[in-house]
């Protein structure tokens, strides 16, 4: 059984699991979710969020940070959570440190209306939903999350968004320490997490803060490569090169 993604396009939790998945060349499908009526998991009764992972054993797993785990016992080559202890809290402190990055992000992608239009504007290019519905979650989904970027930034007393996002690129970049990537010569979970968390906003204000920064863009560029060599482990067309250039989601 070909495994599942129901996700939205440029939710930064969904390109976490997309891209392990990527990095790990299994063949996939991904169902976009209707960010508003949300009928493609209405099978899921009691988590009514994205990312919903079906395994190949027709299993779900929800959340991304679960997901992934699910995915490295799947397919366990090559292997992204660390096994040695040390090496494995040191990647946990980093996977908890992704969580303070994309809870910051919307302050600065969504901190106008006109910003959250450019966020939004992906959902134009998906086919399946019509042009009524395209136009309603484009500017009701702008509209609301720039309420919820204002709240945000309330909570996480982020005061200077931009500057919040250039000291996470600092402290991305100083932590590689002069490493190709945060789990040494291969990527390991912590750099799965937090290129999917980047890779929707790259084309966004946000991206370009983070990539100012020569650390975190040279590491960008050996993610895309590393992502882009791996080979297929399952048969069939998969959706894996699939570039998302917003963000969005939950």
């Amino acid at each position: 059984m070909k495994p599942k993604l129901f996700q939205y396009a440029a939710c930064p939790f969904c390109n976490k699991v997309r891209s392990i998945l990527q990095y790990k060349g299994v063949d996939f499908e991904t169902i976009e979710v209707h960010p508003l009526n949300k009928k493609e998991i209405s099978f899921s009764a009691d988590y009514r969020a994205v990312p919903i992972y079906i395994d190949s054993e027709g299993k779900q797993i929800n959340d991304s940070t679960p997901i992934m785990r699910r995915i490295d016992e799947e397919f366990p080559t090559p292997k992204v959570f660390k096994t040695d202890s040390e090496e494995a809290q040191k990647d946990e402190l980093w996977l908890a440190w992704s969580e303070k990055l994309v809870k910051g992000l919307p302050t600065v992608i969504y901190n106008s209306i006109s910003n959250a239009l450019s966020a939004f504007d992906y959902i134009t290019r998906i086919s399946k939903f019509g042009w009524f519905e395209k136009r309603m979650i484009k500017y009701m989904g702008a509209f609301v999350m720039t309420l919820v970027s204002r709240k945000i930034r309330k909570r996480e007393q982020i005061d200077q968004p931009e500057e919040f996002v250039k000291q996470m690129a600092k402290e991305w970049g100083d932590g590689l320490g002069g490493r190709p990537f945060m789990g040494g010569e291969k990527p390991s979970a912590s750099d799965l997490s937090v290129f999917g968390i980047t890779r929707p906003v790259s084309d966004l204000r946000a991206g370009k803060l983070l990539e100012d920064n020569q650390e975190f863009s040279a590491w960008v560029k050996r993610m895309q490569k590393a992502l882009a060599t791996s080979p297929v482990q399952l048969t069939g067309e998969s959706p894996l090169a699939q570039n998302v250039s917003t963000f969005g989601g939950s």
